[in-house]
């Protein structure tokens, strides 16, 4: 619905191509949804209310881009669709994330990832995928590695190229703050006698924050805004 309004930045995170146009583009949703008949297969508010959360995520709006996406998950919970559970569940981390609430996110990625291994291994990939990226976030850098590499295997084997392409542009970006902060290290080390060390998340947030914002110029992968 809102795939040709949204793309990646940099630090592989979710923003506008054109935020006025993204923003008017929600707006149709929320008259779209506001205007459904009663008795409308009640999927179409499941599905109109997660695009409606995922373009405010993508906007910054983070309180209502979480209200929205909690909504259509209860929905899709209480129609018995465990896909669109799991995908949603993803979003729903991806909003609490964008907003800093790690904890939250945390606890939402590891049950959306512990369902699709469970009840749908053609969804084990994505949620690898975004398991990975807020495992890069919060510091974990051999936690996403190992998460994005078991995503690239399945994704090869599905020979979906545009996932790998994700996956493996995820996996850059990791390996990159993993050069990074080998280097931090060796310096600390230099300069008081040790060698030893790790890189705090708030240093990882620092070094992500250098490109958050702007711009790939590639559109996101299928899994980011997720499939239904």
């Amino acid at each position: 619905m809102l795939d040709h309004l949204i793309t990646q930045d940099d630090s592989l995170r979710m923003v506008p191509t054109d935020r006025s146009e993204l923003t008017t583009a929600i707006g149709q949703l929320h008259v779209e949804l506001r205007a459904l008949p009663e008795g409308t297969d009640p999927d179409r508010t499941r599905v109109l209310s997660r695009w409606i959360g995922i373009g405010q995520m993508c906007l910054g709006n983070h309180e209502e881009a979480r209200t929205i996406l909690r909504q259509s998950l209860d929905l899709a919970a209480a129609l018995g669709n465990t896909r669109a559970v799991v995908a949603t569940g993803l979003n729903l981390g991806d909003a609490h994330r964008y907003a800093g609430d790690v904890q939250t996110a945390d606890a939402l990625y590891r049950s959306a990832l512990d369902a699709a291994r469970s009840r749908h291994p053609e969804l084990v990939d994505f949620a690898l995928q975004h398991t990975g990226k807020h495992l890069m976030e919060r510091g974990d850098l051999a936690g996403a590695r190992a998460h994005l590499r078991e995503a690239l295997r399945l994704r090869i084997a599905k020979g979906d190229t545009e996932l790998v392409e994700s996956t493996q542009a995820a996996l850059d970006r990791v390996d990159l703050l993993i050069g990074r902060t080998d280097a931090a290290v060796a310096g600390a080390g230099r300069s008081d006698g040790s060698g030893a060390g790790t890189m705090a998340a708030g240093g990882i947030g620092a070094m992500l924050g250098e490109t958050r914002g702007r711009r790939t110029g590639w559109p996101p992968a299928v899994e980011e805004r997720g499939r239904r």
